[in-house]
């Protein structure tokens, strides 16, 4: 079950942030980001309520802690699609988030079964793959400084969230989207931002916190019982993003990016059945 409730997570980002990338490439980008978490905030709450859960202090605290990594990399993240564009960031975003949450969790519990062990690193490779727009090119210094910071931060988030107890429910994710919405406000008034986003996008900035809400509350349900294979998961998003692209934005999938949908298939097998 708790596969199948993470499994909702990477399609539901990975939709999010095929819109997110319109909206941010229409302008205002903090101001959309802002919206976005402020529909997120309110998709949690609703959440939260509906499922239930008992958290501690500490659940609260690592969940408020999670909204900090989470605010600052997506604002990485969509600076660097909006201006790159998925190739490049997306894969490194992906490993560098993947490897953080399994290394935690191999620390506290222990190596999981081989093959599990085997489908996890089959599935970091096809995370790798899948986001090859141009597998033996010059790397772009910008788009892999925007997606390592961004994998870290979102590397950070998830493993937080992992950390809560299962007995917790959605509860730890909403004081971090509290702490999400004030740190990117923080920033738009730093940097002297519009707050207000451009006409007409907001009914989109809603779709993108709607479906972030369900992806992160899936998620955190899910990394309570395994942090590492959630983790991964979580990761996966960046693949159905593109996905996405290429089937509303007319992107083009090369012959790697295809391998690697199907290792990512094989990943998820071998995870099952471990």
């Amino acid at each position: 079950m708790s596969i199948l409730i993470g499994l909702i997570s990477p399609v539901s980002i990975g939709y999010a942030d095929h819109v997110g990338i319109r909206l941010g490439r229409r302008g205002r980008l903090l101001a959309a980001i802002l919206w976005i978490y402020i529909f997120t905030l309110l998709t949690t709450a609703v959440l939260a309520i509906l499922w239930g859960g008992s958290p501690t202090t500490t659940d609260l605290i690592l969940g408020g802690g999670s909204g900090l990594g989470a605010s600052l990399a997506l604002i990485n993240l969509y600076r660097g699609y909006t201006a790159r564009g998925v190739g490049i960031v997306g894969p490194v975003a992906a490993v560098t988030g993947a490897v953080i949450p399994i290394a935690v969790d191999t620390f506290i519990v222990g190596l999981p079964s081989p093959v599990v062990s085997s489908g996890m690193a089959v599935g970091v490779g096809a995370i790798w793959l899948i986001g090859r727009k141009n597998p033996g090119g010059d790397w772009d210094r910008i788009a892999m400084r925007h997606g390592l910071i961004a994998g870290v931060l979102f590397g950070f988030t998830a493993t937080l969230l992992g950390l809560t107890s299962d007995g917790s429910g959605i509860w730890p994710v909403l004081p971090g989207r509290f702490v999400a919405v004030g740190t990117v406000l923080l920033v738009i008034l730093v940097q002297r931002h519009p707050i207000k986003p451009l006409e007409g996008t907001i009914p989109q900035a809603g779709l993108v916190g709607l479906l972030g809400g369900i992806g992160l509350a899936t998620f955190t349900l899910a990394a309570q019982v395994n942090l590492a294979v959630a983790g991964l998961f979580f990761q996966m998003a960046y693949g159905f993003t593109l996905v996405f692209q290429v089937i509303f934005e007319g992107e083009r999938a090369t012959r790697t990016q295809v391998m690697g949908f199907g290792l990512a298939v094989a990943a998820l097998a071998m995870i099952i059945l471990g």
